[in-house]
């Protein structure tokens, strides 16, 4: 399965999950359906959840989670990123704990510190809106989603109940950053060898205006010359006519 795939299939089971705990638990009950879900989180398309499912489905139609539904769902219900892009996880393990901003040591220090986090990717965000709307939405909205999934990884690993997962959580968001650098070094690639393929094309096409006012001139030259030809000819052919009009007059005279 495709990563969007799986991401679209994770959200799905999420959706399920949480319309099936608030039935049981009698709480949100302004969210028991999935048009509910659609209209709080993804209101410029109310029916977005039955639309991502399949044909077998009445109104699916496959549709992929939109980037704006997946950081609704993750804010409201604080949800780790990388439930997202993992099938194996079950939605009743997504949740990051209430407890995420009780720190114990430094607890001030590195509160300042998410607070910092929280601010500089919220400006980034702002930016990247920016972008969404272009011939690039998509990469943006998969770098944003990397963002929120590095910023959940280093929080975990600052978190108490994480103590024992803290290496392997900073590893992750590093492997991300990683991930990242990676991607933008391709895309710079990529801008550089269409550049490169740009200058040639230019040359070629330059090449071949050259040529077309070569031969145009070549093509101008031949018409002149097949004009005195014709020239020529028709001189030659006036020639001989006169030639002999004057030997049938001297024969008559004979």
């Amino acid at each position: 399965m495709s990563a969007l795939g799986i991401i679209d299939k994770q959200v799905l089971k999420l959706v399920d999950y949480l319309i099936e705990l608030h039935e049981e638990t009698g709480t949100n009950l302004d969210l028991v359906n999935e048009t509910a879900f659609g209209v709080q989180f993804y209101p410029s398309n109310r029916h977005i959840i039955t639309h991502m499912r399949g044909p077998e489905v009445k109104g699916g139609k496959g549709k992929s989670a939109p980037h704006l539904l997946i950081f609704n769902l993750g804010k409201r219900f604080n949800i780790d990123f990388n439930f997202f892009y993992d099938e194996s996880i079950d939605a009743k393990d997504a949740f990051l704990s209430k407890q995420k901003n009780e720190i114990s040591d430094d607890s001030e220090g590195i509160q300042e510190m998410f607070d910092e986090m929280e601010k500089r990717v919220q400006i980034f965000v702002t930016g990247n809106q920016r972008l969404t709307q272009k011939e690039n939405s998509k990469f943006c909205n998969e770098t944003e989603i990397e963002v929120y999934c590095i910023q959940s990884h280093i929080t975990r690993a600052f978190l108490p109940e994480f103590l024992d997962k803290r290496t392997e959580e900073i590893l992750e968001a590093f492997h991300h950053i990683l991930l990242l650098a990676t991607r933008t070094i391709d895309n710079l690639i990529t801008i550089a060898n269409l550049d490169e393929d740009i200058d040639i094309l230019t040359t070629k096409i330059e090449r071949y205006k050259a040529d077309k006012t070569k031969l145009k001139g070549s093509v101008q030259k031949l018409n002149n010359n097949l004009a005195e030809c014709n020239k020529s000819l028709l001189e030659a052919k006036n020639g001989e006519t006169d030639a002999l009009r004057q030997l049938l007059v001297i024969k008559s005279k004979n």
